[in-house]
């Protein structure tokens, strides 16, 4: 029988499932808005049981969208953003609410971070240095903060290990999976013990950690609930979960260094695949275990992506505050519409685009964003295509130290994600980049496919070499030589301005200002 993949992306501000057959044609996808839950204190949350129950309404609408009987799908993978903890009980199901990887609480408890002389340390054996905005500072907070949620914790795990576990009725992670807890020797790909070493460093506890299994393995059967509650075949395999950085280089057609994938979703990530350890620490570029065989994806985490747009649409040209007009049903394509008609540099207009601090290649994570440069002729229309721009320009500021770090030198850069619908935003990336872009068909479900690609992979059906000639292009954009000239000057611009300014944010988000 053909295999079906119901494919599962856990987003930051929401799910997205796919139908994926085969040949890899996505037969159907939807998804859900997740709500999230800001507090006072730094805090951002979200309630893993309503993941739960719209992954199950997603699955259920995009398997009969398919017209496919749940016999027919009999593959299911799993993908999700990371650097998020739930706490579990031994049956997966979630004890408190998800801390996001935006949650700032863990800083002021975690104990990684009390000794910079380890730095060094968790550089070679781990890849990253902890910063608080990880899972040894979530961990910390529960323990501090929560104690009783982290008495009961039969393990903490990252969002896809969660999901992994609904749907088994087993808790596993991966080295993969686990990345941002900071607890496995990454030196080896395939490592399935925790570091003495790391977990000493950290004041992490064995006891609370998921066991590991190997990358690229299955994690089991589906449960009977499970498979009832997602409308696919009683038996099922559930594939390996992954981190999302992984599946958007699958879906971007990176399985290999050879390719270079942009995903503009929530945030904007960078992704390919490596043969080797790397990290480039003075632009926040670090390598991570992948479950491809052998390989290290490489951690190109550029920033606010799609969600700076999502911004400008619904606090500034639409806000719900008293003093905008409702939103109509096509907003976005208001804006989009009204973008492309402002000139390339929106007339002096430029954006900010740090909106949760700069991330790769800047990595100040307490610089903010904005527009600068507004006069007394500047309109919307200008900030609008300014915000597109100055996405753009923040990763075409990071293409040249991830290509250093990867060896390569690209021809082109597929693009996916949310992003990648506007045909506007593909021209400007094009154009920043000063190489041809490729905006992938169906971008929405960009790491669903991917994920659902892996998956077949993983069980045979295809080689993954066959991954990227899997994939579909809407359009190929080619830079104009005029434009990236212009481009180039306000990059420049840009990234002096994000170093000049530096102190500025220091001073006025250190803790002191902030408290």
């Amino acid at each position: 029988m053909a295999a079906n993949v119901l494919a599962i992306d856990l987003g930051t501000t929401g799910v997205k499932v796919a139908i994926v057959d085969e040949s890899g044609a996505v037969l159907a996808s939807t998804g859900e808005v997740l709500p999230m839950i800001f507090t006072g204190d730094g805090g951002a949350e979200q309630d893993p049981t309503l993941w739960w129950d719209a992954i199950g309404r997603c699955a259920l609408e995009a398997v009969a969208a398919a017209t496919l009987q749940r016999s027919e799908v009999t593959l299911v993978a799993v993908t999700s953003q990371y650097t998020s903890t739930v706490a579990v009980a031994a049956d997966g199901r979630p004890l408190a609410n998800a801390i996001m990887w935006m949650d700032q609480r863990g800083r002021r408890h975690n104990p990684a971070t009390r000794d910079s002389s380890t730095a060094s340390r968790w550089l070679e054996v781990h890849g990253m240095i902890p910063s608080g905005n990880d899972d040894i500072g979530h961990v910390a907070f529960i323990r501090s903060q929560w104690p009783q949620v982290y008495a009961s914790a039969a393990a903490f795990v990252e969002p896809m290990d969660y999901v992994a576990a609904r749907l088994t009725g087993r808790v596993t992670a991966t080295q993969n999976t686990t990345f941002p807890m900071f607890a496995v020797d990454n030196r080896t790909w395939g490592a399935t013990q925790y570091s003495a070493e790391l977990l000493g460093l950290s004041g992490f506890d064995v006891e609370k950690l998921a066991p590991l299994v190997p990358m690229g393995h299955p994690r089991g059967a589906i449960t009977p609930q499970a498979a009832a509650h997602l409308g696919v075949s009683p038996t099922a395999t559930v594939a390996d979960a992954t981190i999302d950085s992984v599946t958007s280089a699958v879906g971007t057609g990176a399985p290999t260094g050879a390719g270079c994938g942009l995903i503009v979703g929530t945030t904007s990530v960078m992704v390919t695949h490596l043969d080797s350890k790397r990290h480039d620490v003075a632009h926040g570029l670090t390598t991570a275990p992948s479950p491809l065989p052998g390989a290290y994806f490489l951690v190109a985490e550029n920033g606010v992506g799609g969600k700076a747009l999502d911004v400008f649409v619904n606090n500034i040209v639409y806000a719900d505050d008293g003093l905008g007009t409702p939103p109509p049903d096509d907003a976005f394509q208001r804006v989009l519409a009204a973008a492309a008609t402002a000139p390339p540099g929106a007339n002096g207009v430029m954006f900010l685009p740090w909106l949760i601090g700069s991330m790769a290649p800047g990595f100040a994570r307490r610089t903010r964003g904005g527009f600068v440069n507004l006069g007394l002729s500047t309109t919307r229309v200008d900030m609008a295509r300014a915000v597109l721009e100055g996405v753009a320009l923040n990763a075409a500021w990071l293409l040249p130290h991830f290509a250093k770090l990867a060896d390569e030198t690209y021809p082109e850069v597929s693009v996916g994600g949310g992003g990648a619908r506007s045909a506007l935003w593909g021209q400007i990336l094009a154009d920043c980049f000063g190489v041809p872009v490729r905006r992938l068909a169906n971008p929405t479900a960009t790491n669903a496919h991917g994920a659902a690609l892996l998956a077949l992979a993983q069980a045979g059906h295809v080689s993954l070499a066959d991954l990227p000639a899997m994939l579909t292009t809407e359009q190929l954009h080619q830079p104009d030589e005029r434009t990236n000239a212009l481009y180039r000057r306000r990059a420049e611009s840009l990234i002096d301005f994000h170093d000049r300014t530096a102190p500025f944010y220091d001073a006025l988000n250190s803790p002191e200002n902030t408290t």
